[in-house]
């Protein structure tokens, strides 16, 4: 019996509940982009009210949220090894839409910077979470393909941050003009970009809520079901550190090429979500609801079918044997995003510049959708949750602290000039994604020699 024959044995949740749960950790999932991105949509009201530079707006936007999210996500990835995941999951959630909503309450720029480090503290729980949770409820053979349903959530929320972000700051534009505005019960004389951040808060709340009916399968037995209702945790076995960092080791090249790689990967990402919009604006003079619902739709488009492209291809190429195959199309993604990176920024239409940012977007996820899988393939399920939550320390450590405030110190200390912004994303998304195409390729054969390996391990 094969490593990916022994677990189809496992007793899994039947698949209509399996799908289920992915397409309700999919709506978090568009939910945490959503309020991740929106500062990007309300980058230029947000500047002129409280008085800020590309610099500081970055700080807000990526490096405060970064910081936590990087971080904590560290320590939650190990917690989803023991604990009870959709307890977890839903603490995030709560946390980060409280925070999301009381930065509509701010006036000040620490005021800002601080709250958004909150939102990142509860967005760390959802992705180590899950990634763990989803083995739980599939076997490996079928495993990329719910995966990257579930990461369809980010160009989802991505996409529908700008096409609905710019609908729903003129909606709140054309509230705050109305007579009596000023008189309404604490939130009244805001600004419009406070009220979206406030709406979008509340609705995260309220959505919290559908955690109730998220299970968790590690012991599916009616007693421990009902034992699990009355404890806010449940323990499991999870593997000792020092065994962690013993496999680690002997596999140090797959690991550190697949992770420092989609870390390069994400930082081209964040980068190019965040200034994207002001790109748009500032070089083709498009007003931030036309340029949002434009840029929505590429992401949308673009991310959806790199996301399925890589999940099923994924899929489909294991059920025949190919040996790493998410691995593999992480490293085609890569190579397919680098030149429209560079092109797409320096294009003299709007037109030109969004049809070659598809391009670059497609790509990207691409790898999204390969990583996730290939990492779950990679480690043992009992030290998943660690391993997904420092993926996603180094992806989002170097993606979302480095990403979008290259491009601004680029911008404002290299160029000097705020209408270099294109330039600046050629530069950061290129480099990065080119450097991330050469990391893939010397990890490809260590990564599937694990493979065969832990194949080898199952089998006797």
């Amino acid at each position: 019996m094969t490593m990916d024959e022994k677990p189809a044995t496992r007793n899994y949740p039947k698949t209509a509940y399996a799908w289920f749960v992915v397409v309700l950790m999919m709506c978090f999932y568009v939910l945490s982009y959503m309020d991740r991105f929106v500062i990007a949509v309300l980058i230029e009201p947000i500047k002129a009210d409280l008085l800020l530079s590309d610099v500081q707006i970055s700080l807000i936007g990526s490096f405060s949220f970064g910081l936590f999210y990087a971080t904590v996500g560290l320590f939650i990835g190990r917690l989803a090894d023991s604990m009870h995941r959709p307890w977890l999951i839903a603490m995030g959630v709560f946390i980060w839409s409280l925070t999301t909503a009381l930065s509509g309450l701010a006036s000040k720029f620490w005021h800002l910077l601080v709250l958004r480090m909150g939102v990142g503290l509860g967005e760390s729980a959802l992705l180590p979470s899950t990634l763990s949770l989803l083995t739980d409820y599939f076997p490996p053979k079928r495993l990329a393909t719910p995966t990257s349903v579930f990461l369809f959530g980010a160009p989802i929320g991505i996409g529908v941050s700008y096409a609905a972000g710019g609908a729903l700051f003129a909606v709140a534009q054309g509230i705050t003009a109305a007579d009596g505005w000023s008189e309404v019960l604490f939130i009244g004389g805001s600004a419009a970009w406070k009220l979206v951040l406030i709406f979008l808060g509340v609705v995260g709340m309220v959505m919290t809520l559908g955690m109730l009916a998220v299970r968790e399968p590690r012991n599916n037995s009616v007693a421990a079901l009902e034992k699990q209702a009355e404890r806010s945790l449940k323990a499991a076995d999870a593997a000792p550190l020092p065994e962690v960092f013993a496999y680690a080791s002997k596999n140090w090249l797959p690991i550190a090429c697949l992770y420092l790689g989609m870390a390069l990967i994400s930082l081209a990402a964040y980068a190019q979500g965040f200034w994207d919009l002001t790109f748009l604006s500032r070089s083709f003079g498009l007003d931030t609801k036309t340029a949002g619902f434009s840029y929505g739709m590429v992401q949308l488009f673009g991310g959806l079918c790199g996301m399925f492209v890589g999940g099923m291809t994924a899929d489909f190429l294991s059920r025949k044997g190919v040996q790493g195959s998410s691995y593999k199309l992480v490293t085609i993604g890569s190579a397919f995003a680098v030149p429209f990176s560079l092109i797409y920024p320096l294009m003299g239409s709007d037109v030109a510049s969004l049809s070659w940012m598809v391009l670059a977007i497609f790509g990207s996820n691409m790898c999204f959708a390969g990583a996730a899988a290939a990492m779950q393939r990679m480690f043992p399920g009992t030290m998943l949750g660690l391993a997904a939550g420092f993926y996603f320390f180094m992806s989002n450590a170097i993606g979302l602290l480095v990403g979008p405030t290259a491009v601004a110190a680029i911008t404002d200390y290299g160029f000097g000039d705020p209408g270099q912004v294109g330039y600046s994303l050629a530069i950061v998304g290129g480099s990065a994604r080119l450097s991330a195409f050469v990391l893939f390729l010397l990890g490809l054969k260590a990564y599937v020699n694990l493979l065969r390996e832990r194949e080898a391990a199952a089998s006797t």
